[in-house]
């Protein structure tokens, strides 16, 4: 039987609402040494995601004003823990991301459930974790 997603996955993530200003983003990211923050709205479903790209596109702006709605990225990639690895390597691959989020698998859903890095699945590969389809 595959592997799924919820074997390497990171359950929970760290979010922000989607009216944090870009200087709240920022130090939510620095203080957790995240490389990226899941957005969510008042539903905690994901809207987006920051990167620090996402940050430096705002620099020179007022960053106690502009929002993190005004700074994601809206197309974020989800995937469901139940998938197979697999499907998230080649979403990963396809979509040139290195993390996907992983939401709730109750249809319609987009609750925030964990996130997959690249990395885990480099990690498993290296440890020689079963890994294949």
């Amino acid at each position: 039987m595959e592997e799924r997603v919820m074997r390497l996955m990171k359950r929970g993530a760290i979010t922000v609402g989607e009216d944090a200003t870009v200087r709240e983003v920022a130090q939510v990211m620095v203080v957790n040494r995240i490389g990226y923050c899941v957005v969510v709205n008042d539903k905690h479903e994901v809207v987006g995601i920051i990167s620090p790209r996402s940050i430096l596109r705002a620099f020179g702006m007022d960053l106690d004003r502009t929002k993190a709605k005004d700074i994601l990225l809206p197309h974020t990639i989800t995937i469901t823990p139940s998938s197979p690895l697999s499907e998230a390597v080649a979403l990963m691959l396809e979509k040139r991301v290195d993390h996907l989020v992983v939401i709730a698998d109750r249809p319609g859903s987009r609750a925030v459930y964990g996130i997959l890095h690249g990395e885990d699945l480099v990690r498993a590969m290296a440890k020689n974790q079963e890994t294949k389809a």
